[in-house]
């Protein structure tokens, strides 16, 4: 929901996002001579900021949706959906696609009330204009997918209207049936991740065995909002992040936020029966400067300026104060104070909502995680509110999503491997080295949970018992140490209450899904509702985080990681700066 170059949580411009930073380089390539264009979104077009949930509550009074209108100036050829389309629920979601005028195909879902909601696929008949200057026919087929696990995350928001199916079998299903229809090449919108190779079903990250299945010719990946090609992902007999293939076809994957166009280039053969893709290239481009005299730019202004200003008054409303400074820049470095806020607004309400039920006398603990944090949304992507107001805006930084709350039942020993998986975020760190990296990129951020409630320490000189997308990598290995409750040892088989939400309560991002029987309860209020509840109800904010956990010690050994230059200001005990990084961050050193 990135239409504008603007931060939302931060109240500034951005001038690295934003479709309308896109809009000349489409308008360019659109133009460019003897070459047919086609253009995609891959998903998560509906939700992602405070512009998106203001337009949720609203009622469109038959404007339309300005991310659609911006769709169709922009000349989309069709659009697959991505799982926070259904966050708002159905109605919302077919208000906003009735504007459409370009297809949206979602080949894996089906909407058990009312219409189809999408099209399994679509064929786009569009003219080439050949090397010998002829114009030949070419039937474009589109079909797109999106993770089965929708049905668990937006469980609230759909109750029980869409069935997901698993992406590979629909595909197998559908493509035979697609280029029976005539498709002479077929393109594959993924919403889904560039994660294992072999198929399991009902897999989150299916984009690898996607790309092997016979008559898909390109793959638009996305869902993890990384970069490929390029060295997000490392490189396997399916996975080539150099060429930018999977499975040797072409495939992208653009970001997020609109900081990226995702390009691939088909030299196409239609000289023979059928035709034939003879070569092709992978690139990513990067959004062009501010150019607000550009005519297209001028109309996506226009089709959202109402609603931005809507927006920035609705943020800018004061609903608290700090007397502490807030700041995320050290968020998977140890416990920060946003994320304690928040684990003290679920455990409060997670404790209300259990008082007159069986399960009121376990202890209750508070599951949290960094989403503003860096990462590949660079340098400015970190909470940073200095003491006095605390705004809207600011509850929406520390939660920006519209899951759900949920109390989950899990004993000691499922804790464990729950932090196991949070402890794959680090490197191994061997001792007596300096300097060595600290974060593995592969596994983001939001993936790094913390556990209120316990104290616990990881020992990075042991290997990561979890790999990137949640696959055990050595079940023997454990970096969890000293793991305690109210100063007692955790036994395997102590139960606990987790608030969680509603995501990672169903297995999101790879993480355990927590069966029926130990799901406690489950909030109709969003977790971001309960987080301003608790801050308005607190009035001041005038505390720090807790130390509730810590790296364990590591004789001689030091690592590096990145966070943004206004670190400096807040660096804590065991952190030292090292200087700046080309990519806009700055070194940090983090001493065992």
């Amino acid at each position: 929901m990135q239409i504008l170059d603007y931060d939302y949580f931060s109240d500034h411009a951005d001038t690295q996002t934003g479709l309308i930073r896109l809009a000349t380089q489409i308008t360019a390539l659109r133009a460019e001579p003897g070459v047919t264009t086609l253009l995609f979104d891959n998903g998560d077009f509906l939700q992602g900021n405070p512009l998106a949930d203001h337009l949720s509550n609203r009622q469109t009074g038959g404007t339309g949706h300005p991310m659609i209108a911006a769709f169709n100036t922009l000349g989309y050829d069709a659009i697959t959906l991505g799982n926070h389309e259904f966050d708002y629920g159905l109605p919302f979601l077919r208000a906003a696609l009735a504007e459409a005028r370009f297809p949206v195909v979602s080949t894996n879902i089906r909407s058990l009330q009312g219409p189809p909601l999408a099209l399994p696929y679509a064929i786009l008949d569009r003219q080439v204009q050949c090397s010998d200057g002829t114009l030949r026919p070419l039937r474009v087929g589109v079909i797109g997918f999106v993770p089965p696990q929708v049905n668990m995350w937006d469980k609230g928001a759909l109750n029980g209207t869409l069935e997901a199916d698993d992406i590979v079998a629909s595909a197998q299903a559908q493509v035979p049936q697609l280029r029976g229809a005539g498709a002479d090449i077929v393109i594959a919108l993924c919403h889904s991740g560039i994660g294992p190779a072999i198929h399991t079903p009902g897999m989150e990250s299916a984009a690898v065995p996607l790309a092997a299945v016979d008559g898909i010719d390109a793959i638009l990946t996305g869902h993890t909002h990384e970069f490929f090609p390029g060295d997000s992902h490392p490189a396997s007999a399916a996975v080539d992040p150099v060429r930018g293939t999977l499975h040797g076809k072409p495939a992208v994957m653009a970001g997020f936020y609109g900081n990226c166009l995702g390009v691939i280039d088909l030299e196409l053969d239609l000289s023979g029966p059928s035709p034939r893709i003879i070569s092709h290239q992978t690139r990513l481009e990067q959004g062009h400067a501010d150019t607000r005299d550009c005519p297209v730019q001028a109309r996506l202004m226009k089709a959202v300026q109402s609603a931005h200003e809507a927006t920035l008054h609705h943020v800018r409303q004061p609903i608290a104060q700090t007397r502490s400074h807030l700041q995320s820049y050290f968020s998977t470095m140890m416990p920060d104070l946003p994320q304690k806020l928040l684990a003290e607004a679920q455990h409060r309400a997670i404790t209300r909502a259990l008082s007159n039920t069986e399960h009121r006398d376990l202890p209750i603990l508070s599951a949290t995680a960094p989403f503003r944090s860096g990462g590949h949304a660079g340098p400015g992507h970190y909470i940073d509110v200095s003491p006095g107001p605390l705004a809207l805006r600011d509850a929406a930084a520390i939660y920006p999503f519209t899951n759900t709350l949920c109390a989950v039942r899990r004993t000691g020993a499922q804790l464990r491997n729950w932090l196991e998986r949070s402890a794959g975020h680090f490197l191994r760190i061997r001792a007596d080295i300096s300097n060595q990296p600290l974060i593995n990129n592969h596994i983001p951020a939001y993936s790094c949970d913390t556990i209120f409630g316990l104290t616990y320490r990881f020992d990075l000189s042991a290997p990561a018992r979890f790999g990137p997308d949640g696959d055990v990598a050595d079940p023997q290995a454990s970096r969890l140490r000293d793991l305690r409750h109210e100063g007692r040892a955790v036994a395997d088989d102590d139960v606990f209450v987790v608030a969680i939400n509603s995501y990672r309560a169903f297995g999101g991002g790879g993480f355990e899904n927590v069966p029926a029987e130990d799901m406690l309860y489950i909030s109709n209020e969003k977790t971001r509702d309960i987080l301003v509840e608790y801050l308005r109800a607190q009035g001041t904010v005038d505390d720090t985080a807790p130390r509730c956990w810590d790296f364990a010690p590591i004789t001689g050994a030091s690592a590096l990681f990145r966070s943004a230059p206004a670190a400096r200001r807040h660096m804590p005990q065991g952190v030292s700066h090292v200087g700046n990084d080309p990519s806009g961050f700055d070194l940090y050193r983090l001493t065992f």
